[in-house]
């Protein structure tokens, strides 16, 4: 039977059982945690159906960017229910956060923040108990430092360990003292089988591909909207001086879209790629009194993922961009969003994907290059 399926108690060991009914009289947030594939889907949906079963009004934090089931990839999203749920596929998000990738490697920060804000968000829709299902990011520095963060921020009350060995435990040691929250330790209870990147990706593009299923061409202008996200783009000062422009063509020996100045130098958008080498572009630097020269190409932002979003962060929709015109601060996106609805938009974050108009991942931005 398949793991989305496993929605009832009797699938369930007394181990977990008896963890299920604790959590059931204590409530609080529960953070699950778990390397890849070890089943942290399928226990968080038997959980919450053990607790939504017995009267608890339920909230689920749907935290794996990569694999996410209440909404696209590169979001994470929370739902608050009171009946009782059949699979994933018949949940739809009250509310979805734009990490920008399908990784949180390289966007810890607003993987971290956007844990946050929808547990709390969970709480304000009066959820008694709020499981929070993360990504598979557990073995090395890099996922210790994220979970362990991650816990800090959340301060959960309760967290589940799904571990087939002690792969966690260099994670969930550092919290054995802490008195606040209750660490359960406990085997998967279904056998999941390991997907490969090849499917993982393909399982991707399918639900990119429905997203964008029903979307049209809209016309952004980014000067009635709030410009958030870690880009350059947008952060400074635009240069918009003919002879300006026309100095950095000289020296960079490529046509120049747009150009800024910004706190750490002048970050430039080229239509091809600028001089490279041992060049330290020192009569830039001297001219604009710049102590760094950051350049970037306008395919960068072909195809790149964005998120429309309200006032809270929160996203209306996501988008893809087709058309730029940087000193304008005009883009053509493709987007299910509706025209009527583009009033609701109050910002707009870049994201570090490039997919194609069909779902397709056709590579990711490094940070720093926008």
């Amino acid at each position: 039977m398949e793991t989305e399926k496993l929605t009832e108690e009797y699938f369930m060991s007394g181990e977990w059982l008896a963890i299920a009914s604790k959590i059931l009289k204590n409530k609080g947030v529960v953070l699950v945690l778990g390397a890849t594939d070890s089943g942290k889907s399928a226990g968080t949906l038997l959980l919450a159906n053990y607790w939504l079963k017995h009267g608890r009004r339920v909230g689920i934090v749907d935290g794996d960017m990569g694999q996410s089931h209440l909404g696209p990839p590169t979001t994470m999203g929370l739902v608050v229910k009171d009946k009782m749920i059949r699979g994933w596929e018949e949940l739809s998000p009250d509310t979805l956060y734009f990490v920008g990738s399908t990784s949180p490697i390289h966007h810890f920060l607003p993987t971290i923040c956007g844990t946050k804000k929808l547990v709390e968000e969970g709480k304000k829709k009066k959820a008694e108990i709020i499981i929070v299902d993360t990504t598979g990011l557990v073995k090395g520095l890099p996922g210790q430092t994220l979970k362990e963060y991650k816990i800090e921020i959340i301060s959960p009350d309760h967290i589940i360990a799904l571990q087939r060995k002690d792969e966690l435990e260099p994670i969930i040691r550092k919290f054995k003292g802490n008195e606040e929250m209750i660490i359960y330790p406990l085997s998967p209870e279904a056998e999941i089988k390991a997907k490969t990147y090849p499917q993982r990706k393909e399982i991707r593009e399918e639900k990119f591909r429905r997203y964008f299923k029903d979307s049209s061409f809209l016309t952004l202008h980014l000067n009635d909207l709030i410009l958030r996200g870690d880009n350059y783009y947008g952060a400074g000062r635009a240069l918009l001086g003919e002879e300006d422009i026309w100095f950095l063509e000289k020296e960079l020996g490529s046509e120049v879209s747009y150009a800024e100045k910004i706190g750490e130098g002048i970050f430039i958008i080229t239509k091809g790629r600028a001089v490279e080498g041992l060049n330290d572009f020192w009569e830039i630097k001297k001219r604009f009194g710049a102590g760094k020269i950051i350049i970037t190409t306008e395919d960068k932002y072909k195809n790149l993922l964005i998120s429309l979003e309200d006032q809270r962060g929160f996203v209306i929709s996501l988008g893809i961009i087709q058309e730029s015109d940087f000193k304008r601060r005009i883009f053509t996106i493709f987007t299910p969003l509706k025209r009527e609805n583009l009033l609701r938009v109050y910002g707009f974050k870049f994201g570090s994907m490039q997919i194609d108009l069909a779902g397709k991942e056709l590579g990711k931005i490094r940070p720093g290059e926008i």
